[in-house]
C-alpha cells in the first residue's frame, strides 16, 4: 500500500514536472518575440527550442545566417525589422567618440536585459499554465510549477552565456538569397580590415604621387601648364568606402576641378547602399554620375539630391566649359542589374546619338557605363569614357582616346573574391585651351593602387602635340613600399 501511494505521488510530481516544462517551451516558444528600437535599427528577438544551439539573424529580403554558438538546444533569433537611414548616418558621424558608443552599448544591455526579463516571466506563466490546462489545480503545485519553469529556462540562458562563441559565425550556414552568397561573412572581417589599412595609406600614396610630379622632371612642364582643366575620371566604386577615401585624395592633392563617373557605385541598388553617396557632397567639385547597371532609381533620385551632383541619364551638358554628353545604361531603369542585351545597347546608342543631332556643338567627351554604348562614338567624339568590365585600358582609334578607368571601388567585394588582386583605379584628364579657348585632352595620368603589395603605379599618356613635343606618348612609374 505504501510502496502504491510513492508510486502515486512520484507519477504526480514527474507529471508536475512535465506539463510545467512543456507549457514554458510552448509560452517561451510562441510569445518570447520581442521588438525593441535601437537607435536607427528596429530589431526583433526571439528564443526557440531548436535541436541545437544556434543564433540566427534574419535580414528580409536577403535571408538568414546562423551559427552554432552554443550547448543548449536554443535558438537565439534576431530579425532587422527596419532601418532609419537618417539617423543611422547620425549615429555613424559619432563612431570615434568613446562616450556615445558607451552609452549605445548601455542601452543595448537593457534591452537585452527587459528581453530576458520577459522571458522569465513568460517562464513562470508557461509553467505555471501547463499544469493548469490539464486539470491541476493546488495552489502550492502550480506555483512550483511556475517556479521551475524559470529555473529550467535561467539555467537554459545561463549555460548558453557562459559556453557562446562569436567566432562561430566564421563559418555559417545560409538560407534564402544570401545561400549564394556565403562567401560574404567569411570575408567580413578582412574587407573591413582592408579598407582600415587602405584609408591609412592612401593619404601617403597620394602625397608621394605628388612629389614624384615635382621631382620627375620630365612630368614638370605639363603638371604646371597654366589655366589647366583637371578631371577625374572614375567608375565601379561597388560600395567601397576606400574607394571614396581614394578618389578624395586625389581631389585635394592634385586641385581636381571635376569628377566623371561611369557608373556602378552601388552592388545591389538598395535604399541603404545610397548613404554611399553622402561623402560625394563634400568634394565640393561638379560630380557628374553617368548611372550603370548596378545602380536603380533609388540610387539616381539619392544621387540627385546632392547639389554638387548632376545625374547624366540622357543628353549633353555643358560644365566648366567642357562639354559632355552622356546616357544611364539600359539596366538603371529597374533593380534587375542584368547586363542588356547587345542590340538593346546598340538602340541606346542610336538614341543618344540622336539627341547630340539636337546640340549646338559637339561634346568633348562622350560618357557611358557599358564600353558597347560607348565605343560607338569612336573616331566622331575626341574622348570616350566607359567602365564596366573592372579592366583598365587606354586606346587610340581614328583621333578618338577611348579610357576605362577600371574599377575605383577594387570590384567592391568582388574583388575580395577573385584568386588576384584587383586594385583601386582611377584616371585623372588634364584639358588645355586651344588658341580658340575650347579644351582638348592633353594629357591622362592613369593611378592604381595596390593593397597587398603596398604600393602604387602611376602611368602617364600624352596626346597630340604634348605626346610630340615630349618625344613619347606613354611614362610609367611603379613605386612599392
Amino acid at each position: 500500500m505504501g510502496d502504491g501511494l510513492l508510486k502515486e505521488n512520484q507519477r504526480q510530481v514527474f507529471t508536475l514536472i512535465l506539463l510545467a516544462i512543456i507549457g514554458m517551451l510552448a509560452f517561451v516558444s510562441l510569445l518570447g518575440s520581442f521588438t525593441t528600437g535601437l537607435e536607427a535599427l528596429q530589431v526583433e528577438l526571439g528564443l526557440q527550442i531548436f535541436d541545437r544551439g544556434y543564433t540566427q539573424l534574419e535580414l528580409p529580403p536577403l535571408g538568414r545566417v546562423r551559427a552554432r554558438t552554443h550547448l543548449p538546444p536554443l535558438m537565439l533569433k534576431v530579425r532587422l525589422d527596419n532601418i532609419n537611414l537618417q539617423r543611422l548616418q547620425e549615429v555613424l558621424e559619432h563612431t570615434n567618440d568613446e562616450e556615445y558608443l558607451a552609452a549605445l552599448r548601455a542601452a543595448a544591455r537593457r534591452k537585452v536585459e527587459i528581453f530576458i526579463a520577459r522571458l522569465l516571466v513568460l517562464a513562470f506563466v508557461g509553467g505555471f499554465a501547463g499544469p493548469f490546462f490539464f486539470g491541476i489545480r493546488e495552489r502550492k503545485q502550480l506555483i512550483a510549477a511556475g517556479l521551475l519553469g524559470v529555473f529550467v529556462l535561467g539555467t537554459l540562458l545561463a549555460v548558453s552565456y557562459f559556453t557562446y562563441k562569436p567566432l562561430a559565425f566564421m563559418n555559417p550556414e545560409f538560407e534564402g538569397i544570401l545561400k549564394a552568397a556565403p562567401w560574404l561573412f567569411g570575408l567580413l572581417e578582412e574587407a573591413l580590415f582592408s579598407v582600415q589599412t587602405l584609408g591609412e595609406q592612401l593619404e601617403l600614396v597620394a602625397v608621394s604621387i605628388n612629389t614624384l610630379f615635382q621631382q620627375v622632371e620630365r612630368l614638370e612642364p605639363l603638371d604646371t601648364v597654366e589655366g589647366e582643366l583637371k578631371v577625374v575620371h572614375v567608375s565601379d566604386l561597388h560600395n567601397n568606402p576606400a574607394g571614396i577615401d581614394f578618389l578624395r585624395q586625389v581631389i585635394d592633392t592634385f586641385n581636381v576641378h571635376m569628377v566623371i563617373d561611369t557608373g556602378d557605385i552601388t552592388d545591389f541598388g538598395t535604399e541603404i547602399e545610397t548613404s554611399l553617396a553622402n561623402p560625394i557632397a563634400e568634394f565640393e567639385i561638379p560630380y557628374i554620375f553617368i548611372p550603370g547597371n548596378h545602380d536603380s532609381p533609388g540610387v539616381i533620385a539619392r544621387l540627385q539630391q546632392l547639389d554638387n551632383v548632376i545625374v547624366l541619364e540622357a543628353g549633353q551638358i555643358e560644365v566648366l566649359g567642357l562639354r559632355i554628353a552622356g546616357i544611364a545604361d539600359p539596366s538603371a531603369g529597374d533593380s534587375g542589374m542584368v547586363v542588356a542585351a547587345e542590340n538593346v545597347l546598340d538602340e541606346y546608342a542610336r538614341q543618344l546619338e540622336g539627341l547630340l543631332q539636337t546640340s549646338d556643338r559637339p561634346p568633348h567627351i562622350i560618357a557611358a557605363h557599358h564600353p558597347r554604348i560607348a565605343s560607338y562614338f569612336l573616331r566622331r567624339v575626341p574622348v570616350v569614357l566607359t567602365g564596366h568590365l573592372h579592366r583598365y585600358e587606354i586606346s587610340e582609334q581614328g583621333g578618338s582616346v577611348m579610357i576605362n578607368a577600371g574599377t575605383t571601388g577594387a570590384a567592391g567585394i568582388r574583388g575580395l573574391q577573385t584568386g588576384q588582386e584587383v586594385p583601386y583605379s582611377l584616371v585623372l584628364l588634364h584639358f588645355a585651351a586651344r588658341s580658340d579657348g575650347d579644351l582638348y585632352l592633353k594629357a591622362a595620368d592613369t593611378i592604381h593602387v595596390y593593397q597587398l603589395r603596398s604600393g602604387f603605379s602611376l602611368e602617364r599618356r600624352l596626346f597630340g602635340s604634348a605626346a610630340v613635343d615630349d618625344g613619347s606618348e606613354a611614362q610609367k612609374i611603379q613605386v612599392e613600399e
